[in-house]
């Protein structure tokens, strides 16, 4: 050391030339001896900090990086890694308050946007989550991390199918013309906002007034965003929680006088259509209100073709039989068939029909006798959804070359083996729903 150098500064260049080396012993018994020189030394206790916690030692981590931050309350590093070792503990609250606070010392801290961003997803807050990773992507568009966040974030909070149901031209038409005709001056209520579109669609039919809900907050804080970007904020309103936990008084003046909804699965029920149906007919509907759609089924074909075996059976190779791992395979699939070359073997046939204007649904168990029209090897049943929005407008899915863009997928449904069928051949099939969800099989 020279005769001038600060004893401090000598050791704090040491102990961070070891802690670089990797000679991280080392490294922290110098740091230790810098803050018996200096107690409230920040770059040692931010250092000493971290080498706490990659040894495991969040408790004397967290104390630590306490003192970085009351000795340089300014930088905005020891904020953001304060924040890390918090959320570690379990922390949250005060993990985001760190994070926060890094952020408003350096609005350009890309990792802390991205830190602020998982600790708002863990604190059930994912519109503010989505923000905050984009946030950091604006900062550094190449940063992986957030990127692959904001992905995940965004599939949990809004699915990718929502986007070619949204682009669906003929599912937008059909219920524009059913919509048309039912809302002027008429109060309606939209189940499922999503990206608020059938609620602006009914306002500019002429609606008296629209209420709309949405139960996935990132979903509900978007379609508001929408709903206010046409214009449409006076007359629409949203509620951001289930239509089950809507209240008359509260979130609506009054009984509805018209519903729509378009909260169906591919396989029809699996979003709790009937279910939330029924509690919308006892609560939230006048007893005349027109229900869009009327009318809901599962309508399917007999399918075969060597490109659905592959979805569904394990193959023979060389010699080598697979069979026995069919029993992991899928007894249903969701998949777009429009896509997948295959051959339908019988004519369309109504597996399940739903009258959506009824007050109460319930299980239901039918055999169904269908007749193949070409010979080959059938692997099971394809079904899609058919909607009767109106007396006049109709839409459904059925598997088209020419298919569009289309939010709902097909399901395919396995039967326990592959069966041969000749031309006229006819196949028993039992099907069964139990008002959240159907199934199709070979009867025996």
């Amino acid at each position: 050391m020279d005769d001038g150098e600060d004893p401090v500064s000598a050791l704090l260049a040491r102990a961070v030339g070891r802690y670089r080396s990797g000679e991280i012993s080392l490294a922290a018994d110098l740091f230790r001896q810098t803050l018996a020189l200096e107690s409230f030394n920040a770059v040692a206790s931010h250092q000493l900090g971290l080498i706490a916690f990659a040894q495991g030692d969040a408790g004397a981590a967290v104390g630590l990086l306490q003192r970085a931050v009351e000795a340089d309350p300014g930088n905005a590093e020891y904020r953001n890694n304060m924040g890390v070792v918090l959320d570690a503990i379990g922390e949250r609250v005060s993990a985001r308050g760190a994070f926060e606070r890094a952020l408003a010392l350096d609005a350009s801290f890309a990792q802390a946007a991205n830190n602020l961003g998982s600790v708002l997803e863990k604190l059930g807050d994912p519109p503010a989550a989505i923000e905050s990773y984009h946030r950091a992507l604006a900062v550094d568009p190449a940063f992986v991390e957030a990127r692959d966040n904001l992905v995940l974030a965004c599939a949990k909070s809004a699915p990718p199918w929502h986007f070619p149901m949204m682009s669906d031209r003929p599912r937008n038409a059909a219920y524009a013309a059913a919509l048309a005709r039912a809302a002027p001056g008429r109060r309606v209520l939209d189940i499922g906002a999503g990206s608020g579109l059938l609620a602006m669609i009914a306002a500019r039919a002429g609606a008296s007034g629209v209420t709309t809900c949405e139960m996935v907050p990132a979903v509900a804080a978007r379609a508001a965003a929408v709903i206010a970007a046409n214009g449409f904020a006076e007359q629409v309103k949203l509620s951001a929680r289930r239509s089950t936990e809507l209240e008359i008084g509260r979130d609506l003046e009054q009984r509805a006088e018209v519903l729509v909804t378009e909260i169906f699965a591919s396989g029809v029920l699996s979003e709790e259509i009937l279910p939330t149906l029924e509690d919308a007919r006892e609560r939230l509907l006048t007893p005349d209100a027109a229900i869009i759609p009327r009318r809901a089924a599962a309508v399917g074909y007999l399918i075969g073709g060597p490109a659905i075996e592959a979805q569904l059976f394990a193959p023979s190779w060389a010699g080598f039989d697979l069979a026995p791992f069919d029993q992991l395979a899928p007894l249903k699939l969701g998949l777009h068939l429009d896509r997948l070359p295959h051959q339908p073997m019988s004519e369309d046939f109504e597996i399940f029909g739903f009258d959506l204007t009824q007050d109460r649904f319930t299980a239901e168990r039918r055999t169904l006798t269908v007749r193949a029209t070409t010979s080959g090897r059938c692997a099971g049943v394809a079904q899609w959804l058919r909607l009767d929005l109106d007396a006049e407008a109709r839409y459904d899915n059925r598997p088209r070359r020419d298919a569009g863009p289309n939010g709902w997928m097909h399901v395919l449904y396995r039967f326990p083996r592959v069966i041969d069928l000749a031309a006229g051949e006819a196949v028993e099939l039992l099907a069964s729903h139990n008002r959240t969800a159907l199934t199709v099989t070979l009867s025996h």
